[in-house]
């Protein structure tokens, strides 16, 4: 026997095929006097998590049926089913939101949604840890706005910037907050040295800082310059992280004169894994250079 069958078995209900039970019982057992038998069930310890999860379910259908008959009914065990959910808000949290539709307006929705809603709301609304990580984001706010209207703001964040245990903070209010031009001229050299040779999670943030600024002409082109002078003219040997991040960011930045300079280097630098790397790299980046003919790109 079932974990179904046997329920049906101790409520004395019909068992059916079993399959969508609790929608499809029949209307003599969707009372309120057979919704407190149930909700009795579900409060006893003795039944499955599977089993409450079932029982939960028939109540919220039998009260969504009370409602569809008057909505405006007031019966005590509706309330009853209504804080017993909330209370066992973690055990339901996926059978609340089906029931509460968040993403559909009301109107195409159940009769019980809104009181379904309603106890989502209060849910978060109590929620100690939510409540904390909503202040904390506040206070968050708040440090971030004094930090930057601090004198010397722009030097705790160069020092910061060049910190290990601080840079990833340091780049993440460079990113979220953004700085003005001159700001983010000074940090170019660093934000590249990171990108293409910090440690993973560091590396990710400074590209996309890099990227998120490509459309600034300026700064585009200073970020050029600092990556033809600093890497692209000084690749001597071959260090796989480098050129493999030097690849994405090239890509990223969609800028093809540097391309072709990477590409050139690429195949005069005298290196057998450079050599052996080479058709990775271009197959990456050739598919954005206009300026090669077709007789060249053949020859790759």
């Amino acid at each position: 026997m079932n974990e179904l069958e046997k329920l049906c078995q101790d409520l004395k209900v019909p068992h059916g095929n079993g399959q969508d039970w609790e929608y499809e019982l029949a209307n003599e057992y969707r009372t309120p006097q057979w919704l407190a038998k149930y909700l009795s069930a579900y409060l006893d310890n003795n039944y499955s998590t599977f089993q409450k999860h079932i029982l939960m379910n028939l109540c919220i259908d039998i009260c969504n049926d009370l409602f569809t008959a008057d909505p405006n009914q007031n019966q005590p065990i509706i309330h009853q089913v209504l804080n017993i959910l909330y209370n066992d808000y973690a055990q339901h949290w996926q059978l609340i939101d089906y029931w509460a539709l968040p993403d559909e307006p009301l109107e195409d929705c159940f009769e019980i949604t809104s009181e379904i809603r309603k106890l989502r709301q209060k849910y978060l609304a109590n929620a100690h840890e939510w409540l904390a990580l909503n202040q904390a984001q506040q206070n968050l706010l708040i440090a971030k706005q004094n930090f930057r209207q601090s004198p010397d703001f722009f030097i705790q964040l160069q020092i910061a910037l060049n910190s290990s245990s601080q840079q990833t903070n340091a780049l993440t209010l460079i990113h979220d907050d953004g700085l003005n031009d001159d700001q983010l001229s000074q940090l170019l050299a660093p934000l590249i040295n990171i990108a293409l040779e910090g440690n993973d999670e560091q590396s990710v943030i400074a590209h996309k800082i890099l990227v998120k600024n490509k459309n600034n002409q300026s700064i585009n082109q200073k970020i050029a310059n600092l990556l033809l002078i600093n890497y692209i003219d000084d690749l001597n040997y071959y260090d796989e992280i480098i050129y493999r991040r030097m690849t994405e960011l090239l890509h990223d930045l969609n800028n093809s004169y540097l391309i072709e300079q990477f590409i050139n280097r690429c195949k005069n630098i005298d290196d057998p894994e450079v050599a052996q790397n080479y058709l990775v790299f271009a197959k990456q980046l050739l598919p954005q250079i206009s300026t090669f003919s077709e007789s060249e790109l053949n020859q790759i």
